[in-house]
């Protein structure tokens, strides 16, 4: 008899134990929503992203919960940076909560690693990649360091300062260029000089040294026009 009270009493522990609610911090709910809202935006293989929820007001009671508290979003819109997670705890003492969220994206960006004088030719020394957040990155930044090895900066562009397309040239005037006619999957190439200045996707114009005739073409890398026939 001793034993089976004995065996009696443990088990109602353990399942004292087992009903017991948790107690979640404001702390937690906080992560909780952060965690949720990185998990559904959207972002592109390079980016980095952050979420920072608003503070629980302090003074806010937050009841102990019989099950796991989930997170949900509401409306959502995948492409917005202010999120509102609800935090809910199910059961029949339940409760949920709305946890504003931001999301701060950063994405990769080439900025000179030491000054460059204008005319300077930028090599791969001179420059490494940075994150910034990705609203600040307007048009013409660039993201990757290989393909602006050779072009030549048209300003000065201090240390820490991104590169811009607009500030350097792939094509600059008077240098020698290849030229790569295109036609019906074939290309043939020639040697011309460059006009004006040119970024990386802009029209210059350039004489063919053999022929002497001037032709607008498309920049395609550094010292390269392309021409489609």
């Amino acid at each position: 008899m001793k034993n089976f009270y004995r065996y009696l009493s443990l088990f109602l522990t353990l399942t004292s134990f087992q009903l017991e609610a948790n107690q979640y911090t404001r702390q937690q709910i906080e992560t909780l929503a952060e965690e949720h809202a990185l998990s559904v935006y959207p972002a592109q293989a390079d980016d980095k992203l952050t979420a920072t929820a608003s503070p629980i007001d302090s003074r806010l009671d937050i009841k102990p919960c019989e099950r796991e508290i989930t997170a949900h979003i509401p409306n959502l819109n995948p492409y917005s940076k202010n999120m509102t997670v609800r935090v809910r705890c199910e059961g029949e003492d339940g409760w949920a909560m709305y946890v504003p969220v931001q999301v701060k994206i950063m994405t990769p960006v080439v900025v000179a690693h030491s000054y460059i004088e204008s005319g300077q030719t930028i090599t791969q020394n001179d420059v490494q990649i940075a994150m910034i957040e990705k609203n600040r990155a307007r048009n013409g930044f660039m993201a990757d360091i290989k393909t602006i090895v050779g072009s030549k900066a048209k300003r000065q562009i201090r240390s820490g300062e991104a590169i811009l397309n607009k500030n350097i040239c792939f094509v600059c005037q008077g240098e020698l260029v290849t030229i790569e006619a295109v036609a019906s999957g074939l290309s043939v190439k020639a040697v011309g000089i460059a006009l004006s200045d040119g970024s990386y996707g802009e029209t210059v114009s350039v004489r063919n040294k053999s022929s002497n005739r001037v032709i607008q073409g498309r920049v395609s890398s550094v010292s390269e026009v392309q021409i489609f026939l």
